[in-house]
C-alpha cells in the first residue's frame, strides 16, 4: 500500500518566500540553485545562501546571492554571531547528522528576536502512515538521488516545536501544506475530515511537510 507522492518541492519554496519576513539580511541554509531566493522580491536587502554542494551555489550566485559552499554538517556556519535578521532553512534538517546542532548554529547567527522559517517533511502525514500499516516505510523525499532522497531524520510537528525551544527560539508558529484535492468521492470524503478535524489535527496527519515561523529569544 502507497500514500499520495510527497509535497512538491515548488509549495516548500513558495510557503518559505510567503513566512520570511522583511530583513536587512536573510540567509538560507542549504539554498540549493537560489529558488527560494529567487522569489523574495525584494523582502531581503542583502540575501545569503550556504550549500554543501558547489555546483547549487554557482547557480545561486547567478540569481543574486551571495551564495557560499560550506559543509553544514561542520562545527560552525561560517557566519559570525548575531548577524542575520532572518534565516530560511527549508526541507534541510532531515539531511543533516545532527539537528540539534544545526538548530543552535543558526540562533547563534540570527540577532535578538530574529525570524527562522523551517520546513522537514511531515512524518505523521497520513499517506506516509497508510504506508507505514502497509508493511513499508515511506519515502519522504522525490530526490532521486542516494536512499529516501538522503534522509537521515523523521519529524513530527512536536519535534520540531521541542527541538526549536531547545535551540532558544520562541513564539514558534504552525503552517500546513496541502495537496490538491480531486473533486472526487475519496477527495470529498478528505476535506470533510479535514474540516471535523480542525485546524491541529489536520496539520498533523494532512500536511505533508512541518512548517514553522519562529523567534529567537532576545536578552532575558
Amino acid at each position: 500500500m502507497s500514500g499520495p507522492a510527497p509535497t512538491p518541492v515548488a509549495d516548500r519554496v513558495v510557503a518559505g518566500a510567503a513566512l520570511a519576513p522583511a530583513a536587512a539580511r536573510l540567509l538560507d541554509v542549504g539554498c540549493g540553485d537560489g529558488a527560494l531566493l529567487a522569489r523574495l522580491d525584494g523582502k531581503a536587502r542583502r540575501l545569503v545562501g550556504v550549500d554543501g554542494r558547489l555546483p547549487a551555489c554557482l547557480a545561486a550566485v547567478t540569481r543574486g546571492a551571495a551564495a557560499q559552499c560550506a559543509d553544514l554538517d561542520a562545527r560552525h556556519l561560517p557566519y559570525r554571531d548575531r548577524v542575520f535578521d532572518a534565516a530560511t532553512c527549508l526541507d534541510v534538517l532531515e539531511h543533516v547528522l545532527d539537528p540539534r546542532h544545526l538548530l543552535r548554529e543558526l540562533a547563534r547567527v540570527l540577532r535578538p528576536h530574529g525570524t527562522l522559517v523551517l520546513t522537514t517533511p511531515n512524518i505523521r502525514y497520513y499517506g506516509f502512515v497508510l504506508t507505514l500499516l502497509g508493511g513499508r516505510f515511506p519515502r519522504t523525499s522525490g530526490d532521486p538521488e542516494g536512499y529516501d532522497g538522503g534522509h537521515l531524520h523523521y519529524f513530527t510537528f512536536a519535534d520540531v516545536r521541542e527541538l526549536l525551544a531547545a535551540a532558544g527560539f520562541e513564539a514558534i508558529e504552525e503552517f500546513g501544506l496541502y495537496h490538491w484535492t480531486r473533486l472526487s468521492p475519496w477527495g470529498r470524503v478528505k476535506e470533510r475530515v479535514k474540516v471535523a478535524l480542525g485546524d491541529r489535527l489536520k496539520r498533523e496527519f494532512f500536511s505533508g511537510a512541518v512548517v514553522v515561523r519562529a523567534r529567537r529569544q532576545g536578552p532575558a
